[in-house]
């Protein structure tokens, strides 16, 4: 049990400095741990490993701005902890299919769309 909350401590300190470099070094101080060991009971907890946890968790924020804020594609790679735009759209696109700015029209298209059916008169 002690574990968990050591696990809980660095899940809240990944969370507020996603938009940084992270080490593994510097969560499992956080959490109290070696790096080994750390690393062992993170993947238990968690299912992902200490990178792919991260990378995932900059993902879904970058989807959450790609559809909601009106920054850029290169604005949010940076603000996410991405030091360059090209290996973040590589992993962007491996993991959801398509391109960040493909992402970002869909869903322009999709409020478009949205938009243009409620200002549609109804006959």
């Amino acid at each position: 049990m002690r574990n968990k909350s050591k696990i809980e401590r660095a899940l809240i300190f990944i969370e507020k400095n996603l938009e940084r470099p992270i080490t593994l070094g510097e969560v499992s101080r956080e959490g109290g741990m070696s790096k080994f060991y750390f690393s062992r009971f993170f993947k238990i907890a968690t299912g992902n490993t200490f990178k792919k946890y991260i990378i995932t968790k900059r993902l879904d924020k970058a989807k959450k701005l790609l559809k909601d804020a009106d920054m850029d594609i290169t604005e949010i790679c940076f603000q996410l902890g991405f030091n360059d735009l090209s290996y973040f759209s590589r992993i962007f696109r491996k993991k959801e299919g398509i391109t960040p700015s493909a992402y970002r029209k869909k869903f322009d298209n999709l409020s478009l769309n949205i938009t243009e059916k409620q200002e549609s008169p109804d006959f």
